[in-house]
């Protein structure tokens, strides 16, 4: 869960919102394009399609962050999915 993000300059309000990660057999992490960003805000807010730097702050205080191109957006719920190396993601296994 994401308590906390931040969409280039902006810092959203979140009602919700989760990071998916998929970790392949035999690779140390995901790669590039395997993780998504679901967010809902708290209030509507427009975002250009097209890629964005993503800042995210867990509920346990960790810190992810990493490029992704904007997937699906009607103005309070947005999809982002993974367009580079997701920093901060250690495998929990």
């Amino acid at each position: 869960m994401v308590e906390r993000l931040q969409v280039g300059d902006d810092d959203l309000g979140v009602a919700y919102a989760d990071v998916f990660v998929v970790v392949r057999e035999g690779e140390p992490g995901p790669g590039p394009n395997d993780w998504e960003v679901t967010l809902r805000t708290c209030d509507p807010h427009r975002l250009e399609p097209g890629e964005h730097d993503l800042q995210l702050e867990a509920a346990d205080g960790s810190h992810l962050s990493g490029r992704a191109l904007l997937r699906y957006s009607d103005g309070s719920r947005h999809l982002f999915r993974g367009d580079g190396h997701l920093t901060g993601y250690d495998d929990p296994a």
